[in-house]
C-alpha cells in the first residue's frame, strides 16, 4: 500500500502536494478528537451536491460536474454514500482508493484504483485539514468527495508544471477501504533480556528517549543483533513495507547519551519505507520478519551503520549503534 505522506518525501506528485498543506497552520486538537457525534459531525457542502460518480466501485470511475470551470468558495466535503464499515476515529489510519480532478477542467490529475490502496494518517499534522474533517466520523465504505483551494495545495503562485493554479479547485474522490487505529507502543509477549547486550530503560513518555546501559566487560558484536524485548501480535513486517516505528538510538561507547529519537517530532513517530535502501542496513535487513507491536533491540556495527566516515559529531566511524524501536504499524 502506498503511503500519501512518502509520496510527499519520494515524488512530486499531485496527490502530495494537494494532501499536504501548503502555508496552512495545523489544527492540533481536531487530529486529538475523538469521532463526532451525528449532532455535532460538521455540516457537508451544498457546493458540491451537483457532483457525480460513474463507474463507483471499479477500477476506473469518473467524476461528473455539473460545468466547468467548477470552483467552490472554500474547503469543502460531501458524502455521495454512507459507509457501513468501521467508524474512523481522528487518531486513525484511513486506506482509500481517491481520484484527483481539477475542477478548472476536469482533468484528472492522479488516481489509485483496482490493486493500489493508498494510506493516510488523520494524526499527521501535514494531512489536509479538509481530508481529516471528511474522513472522521465516517465508516469504512463511504463514497466521499473533497474540495481543497488550489492556493492550500500549490500555494499563492500556483504550478504551472502540475496546471493547477491558486484559484483551481482540486477534487478529490475518495472511496475508503479500511480504518484502524495504530499502536503507540510494544504491546505483545516480554521476552527475557540476552546476557551481554545493552540494556533499555524506556522514557517515561513516548516524548522521552530510552537510555541503554551496557554490561560490565561487554564488547560490541561484529554483526547486527536484533534482540526481541516484546513479541507483538499482528502481522509480520515484509520488505517494501512503510512502517511506523518509535526509537531512540545511542552508541556503544555513550550509551546513555541518545543522539536521536523519534519523541523529537511532531508526531512522535517516523514512518519509512523498508529494504529499498533508503535506510542503514541494519534496519533494512533487521526488521522484516518481525510481528508489528514488537519491541526490537538493534545493535549495529559500524559496517552495517554509517560506515568509516560516521555520522556529525556524535557518531564515529568506529562507534557500533544501539536502537531500541517500537514497531508501531506497517502497510
Amino acid at each position: 500500500m502506498s503511503s500519501i505522506r512518502l509520496r510527499l518525501a519520494a515524488t512530486v506528485l499531485p496527490v502530495a502536494l494537494a494532501l499536504t498543506a501548503c502555508g496552512d497552520k495545523p489544527d492540533d486538537t481536531s487530529a486529538q478528537a475523538p469521532a463526532p457525534t451525528t449532532a455535532s459531525a460538521p455540516a457537508q457542502s451544498a457546493e458540491l451536491a451537483g457532483i457525480k460518480v460513474e463507474g463507483a466501485g471499479t477500477e476506473k470511475p469518473r467524476l461528473v460536474l455539473p460545468s466547468t470551470p467548477f470552483t467552490t468558495s472554500g474547503r469543502g466535503f460531501r458524502v455521495l454514500k454512507e459507509g457501513s464499515g468501521t467508524q474512523i476515529g481522528g487518531q486513525d489510519d484511513v486506506s482509500a482508493h481517491y481520484l484527483l480532478v481539477n475542477g478548472k477542467d476536469g482533468k484528472q490529475l492522479d488516481a489509485r484504483f483496482g490493486k493500489e490502496v493508498v494510506g493516510m494518517s488523520l494524526s499527521d499534522e501535514t494531512l489536509q485539514q479538509a481530508i481529516r474533517t471528511a474522513m472522521v466520523g465516517q465508516k469504512a465504505g463511504a463514497q466521499i468527495v473533497v474540495a481543497i483551494p488550489g492556493k492550500e495545495a500549490v500555494g499563492e503562485q500556483g504550478n504551472s508544471q502540475l496546471g493547477v493554479g491558486p484559484t483551481d479547485t482540486l477534487l478529490y474522490y475518495f472511496e475508503v477501504v479500511d480504518a484502524k487505529t495504530p499502536l503507540t507502543k510494544a504491546t505483545g509477549t516480554p521476552v527475557p533480556p540476552k546476557a551481554g547486550l545493552p540494556t533499555v530503560t524506556m522514557g517515561k513518555t513516548a516524548k522521552d528517549p530510552a537510555t541503554f546501559a551496557i554490561p560490565k566487560g561487554a564488547t560490541p558484536p561484529k554483526e547486527t543483533v536484533v534482540q526481541p524485548l516484546i513479541v507483538g501480535k499482528g502481522p509480520k513486517v515484509e520488505p517494501r513495507q512503510t512502517v511506523r516505528v518509535t526509537y531512540t538510538g545511542a552508541t556503544w561507547r555513550e550509551p546513555g547519551k541518545p543522539f536521536d529519537h523519534s519523541g523529537q517530532s511532531p508526531q512522535g513517530f517516523v514512518e519509512f519505507p523498508v529494504g529499498e535502501g533508503q535506510l542503514i542496513k541494519g534496519w533494512d535487513k533487521g526488521l522484516p520478519g518481525h510481528p508489528v507491536g514488537s519491541r526490537l533491540l538493534v545493535v549495529v556495527p559500524p559496517k552495517d551503520g554509517y560506515g568509516a566516515q560516521g555520522k556529525g559529531e556524535a557518531i564515529k566511524g568506529t562507534d557500533t549503534l544501539v536502537f531500541v524501536l517500537d514497531i508501531l504499524d506497517a502497510k
